[in-house]
């Protein structure tokens, strides 16, 4: 784990999250929490795709998370 990839998902065993506080710890869990929940939601109607790596850095960049 780094910090670009504060969070790690344990094949049927949980997650691990990091941060630089007990709160932004949390706030990753919460945003991984959601994120999956979301995901799961989205295959009931239909498949899931990945976003493009030129929207991912739009949104990097709009978020300043270069």
């Amino acid at each position: 784990m780094s910090t670009a990839s504060p969070a790690a998902i344990l094949e049927n065993d949980g997650v691990l999250v990091t941060g630089s506080s007990v709160l932004d710890a949390f706030d990753r869990l919460e945003v991984l929490e959601a994120t999956s929940e979301a995901v799961i939601n989205a295959t009931s109607i239909g498949e899931v795709s990945a976003m493009s790596q030129s929207v991912i850095d739009e949104l990097r960049s709009t978020f300043n998370l270069s």
